[in-house]
């Protein structure tokens, strides 16, 4: 008699293989991006805050200290993210929003975003040109893994249990998603399925950011 168990669940191989792991990997990849990206963002805007540049350290007298908050997270943020992503590919393992995706694209895009708000504050030319570049830069990335399957820039590629999803016949690999699309034994992902990865990718991610706020704000207010 076929055990009805092994067609609904992959084998496990590996304590990776657990839904558990795939769960908590992607909602502590998206946790410490948010918190990392939050913190470079902190950062960034506030060297902008002090002509654009500052330094720290060396044995030459410095013009523009960085800030003591800025000094501290914004080699950490860098590393941070990092991380994240790197978390995410080893535990998560394609469940979830895929976070190689949407890191590129948020740091990017975030970045713009902040030499446009300088460019419309200053009218510096140097800001728009930067800005649009970083914008085109986070932009292209995302349009092609759209085009190779929108469903699995939101859902990801498989289950909490490991199984692939069915995307349609017109989905095809990417440079960031090389697992062939539609092997046999796919299945759609449910609604449910929608509600965990986007949800996951939305609370830890808001609750990285929120930590960020909190934690940048707490140095920064300490008198220097």
């Amino acid at each position: 008699m076929t055990d009805v168990t092994s067609l609904d669940t992959p084998s496990r191989s590996s304590w990776r293989d657990a839904s558990l792991v795939r769960v908590l990997g992607s909602g502590l990849g998206w946790y410490l991006f948010g918190l990392s990206m939050t913190l470079l963002q902190l950062s960034t805007l506030t060297v902008v805050s002090i002509g654009g540049s500052c330094a720290s350290g060396g044995p030459y007298q410095i013009a523009v200290p960085c800030p003591e908050s800025v000094a501290a997270f914004a080699p950490l943020s860098v590393f941070g993210g990092l991380i994240a992503v790197g978390l995410w590919v080893y535990l998560a393992q394609g469940f979830g929003m895929p976070l190689p995706v949407w890191a590129w694209t948020i740091l990017f895009c975030g970045l713009g975003a902040l030499f446009l708000a300088a460019f419309f504050a200053t009218g510096d030319p140097v800001g728009l040109i930067l800005g649009i570049m970083f914008e085109i830069m986070g932009l292209v990335p995302l349009v092609i893994e759209l085009r190779g399957s929108a469903q699995r820039v939101f859902v990801g590629q498989v289950s909490a249990t490991g199984r692939q999803f069915y995307e349609g016949d017109r989905a095809r690999t990417t440079l960031m998603s090389r697992r062939s699309p539609n092997p046999d034994g796919a299945v759609r992902p449910t609604a449910l399925n929608w509600i965990a990865s986007v949800g996951i990718a939305l609370l830890c991610g808001a609750g990285g950011y929120l930590t960020a706020v909190a934690w940048f704000g707490s140095l920064a207010a300490v008198p220097q």
